[in-house]
């Protein structure tokens, strides 16, 4: 593993773009191929999104982890929400359904963009409630030397920062 973020954050819509831009960082250094930076930044956004939207924690907090290693990038999403999502029966894509304040909206496009980009997509309850979605995506690079600078570095054991927001 060359490094994995961990960030403990507030179900706040301004965290949203902070947390794309810490995932998107690291890729641009490493010199991943661009579609596949813009992939995983819109997989961390929508994951998170999804929690801002529908989690309502008690705490009003959830978790992310982003994880890179020299091949790959792994993406864990926790909430303790109300459990957001409806395991075996979500509502089809394109449905209507309840937004932010009284409004209305048509979603479930994001999840479905989310489970075409991502190379593996995971949901699983969170205990006693909640749910935590893992979505990994493969690496290509913009060079062979890159690919290997990434595999050095993959090889060692790597950093770990975690941040905490607000309280």
């Amino acid at each position: 593993m060359i490094l994995r973020f961990s960030l403990d954050l507030p179900e706040d819509g301004a965290y949203v773009k902070i947390t794309r831009l810490l995932g998107r960082t690291l890729l641009e250094y490493l010199q991943v191929t661009p579609s596949v930076v813009d992939d995983l930044e819109f997989v961390v956004g929508e994951l998170c999104t999804n929690v801002i939207r529908h989690a309502r924690s008690e705490s009003g907090r959830f978790q992310v982890g982003i994880e890179y290693h020299g091949d790959r990038v792994v993406v864990t999403v926790e909430d303790k929400g109300l459990d957001y999502f409806a395991f075996g029966d979500p509502l089809p894509v394109g449905t209507s359904r309840p937004d932010f304040g009284q409004g209305e909206r048509f979603g479930g496009f994001g999840l479905m963009l989310v489970e075409k980009m991502a190379d593996k997509l995971e949901f699983h309850r969170t205990d006693p409630q909640g749910t935590t979605v893992r979505a990994e995506k493969e690496l290509t690079f913009q060079s062979q030397a890159a690919a290997d600078a990434a595999a050095r570095l993959g090889e060692t054991e790597g950093g770990e920062v975690t941040v905490n927001t607000g309280e």
